[in-house]
């Protein structure tokens, strides 16, 4: 029982030592030396092909042992007894324990947030943790169906493993500080094309926006959530490119008390989950301006969509709410519309508008 046990640690410590070049470097050795030996002891059937040679190899060291090639002459199977076998058994097995290690490494990363995310590009960024707003955020971005690249990175400096595990879109990463830019560095900052900031606290979120702001892309879509109203807008006067939420319990409150049923209404234009909801769509390069009521007509038949708002700039700064009749939409503008999923750009015939 000792001898086996030996065995098994010295199986476990191979597995830890050898690098991967090394692991293949074996495998090529192991596969070789065979070869040759084979060769040398006229074993034709089994060399003259290499590719049978190396099914033949493979099938032996993996004990699998179809018995369809087998050595013929004394020599042939003494090679495979006292030296295919061993040899095979202990680099297959190495191999088999080195790519075990590898699966639970990746998995041991992607629980602890230990992962490299440098390659990813046009991702979600969701900064900071909070138990009862980020799973119902992940949510709501992943409600949106026909929303493009959709990869979710939720980024934490808490000391709490992966929230959601088997969920395949959203990725975890565990950070020092997110003033380090290394770390920044490592969930691919500056390829964001969306980033969501809602720390613990107003404090938090500040200091994580004011953090990340001179590294994002310039064409990010950055949001941050506040209560206080004077963090919100001091954000405003150094990061103008972040768009700030900030909570509306109160006028929600007042608002349903004056016009009963208001409450609900929010409700659902905000949710992805449920029914129609509000999207925003950007104007692409138009032949001449168009008068914001054959637009919202032509939205209305054609799409199903009602158009309520639309803005010059992209966080919404200077919003006109139910335009008149005879407002012109120009190139660029953000439309703000009501439908029952999102409309693509490219999904509107922008010509039938001349």
């Amino acid at each position: 029982m000792l001898p086996l046990r030996r065995i098994k640690k010295l199986f476990r410590v191979l597995a830890h030592r050898l690098t991967w070049p090394t692991m293949f470097l074996l495998v090529l050795a192991q596969t070789m030396t065979v070869y040759l030996l084979f060769i040398f002891a006229g074993e034709s059937a089994l060399t003259r092909h290499p590719m049978d040679f190396i099914y033949y190899n493979m099938v032996v060291v993996s004990t699998v042992g179809f018995g369809d090639f087998s050595p013929t002459s004394e020599m042939g199977k003494a090679i495979v007894a006292f030296v295919q076998i061993p040899s095979g058994l202990i680099v297959f097995a190495s191999f088999i324990g080195k790519t075990t290690q590898l699966f639970i490494n990746l998995a041991r990363k992607n629980m602890n947030g230990t992962s490299n995310f440098y390659h990813y590009n046009n991702h979600i960024l969701l900064l900071g943790w909070d138990t009862s707003s980020t799973e119902q955020i992940v949510q709501l971005i992943l409600g949106d169906k026909k929303r493009q690249k959709r990869q979710i990175l939720l980024c934490v400096t808490e000391q709490i493993n992966n929230p959601f595990p088997d969920n395949d879109e959203v990725s975890f990463v565990r950070l020092r500080s997110f003033s380090d830019n290394e770390e920044l560095n490592r969930i691919a900052l500056s390829n964001a094309e969306r980033i969501i900031i809602d720390g613990k606290s107003d404090d938090e979120t500040l200091s994580i926006a004011l953090c990340i702001s001179t590294y994002t892309n310039s064409d990010a879509n950055i949001s941050a959530h506040f209560f206080d109203k004077t963090k919100a807008d001091l954000l405003k006067v150094h990061c103008p490119q972040i768009e700030c939420s900030i909570d509306s319990s109160a006028q929600m409150m007042v608002r349903s008390m004056q016009d009963p049923g208001s409450s609900q209404v929010t409700k659902h234009l905000l949710s992805t989950l449920t029914g129609a909801t509000l999207y925003c769509v950007q104007t692409p390069e138009l032949k001449k301006p168009i008068q914001f009521e054959l637009l919202f007509s032509r939205f209305k038949s054609n799409h199903a969509m009602m158009v309520i708002a639309f803005s010059h700039f992209k966080n919404g700064d200077a919003m006109i709410l139910n335009p008149s009749p005879q407002t012109l939409i120009n190139s660029g503008d953000f439309l703000h519309y009501i439908a029952n999923e999102r409309i693509l750009v490219d999904e509107i015939n922008w010509n039938d508008f001349s």
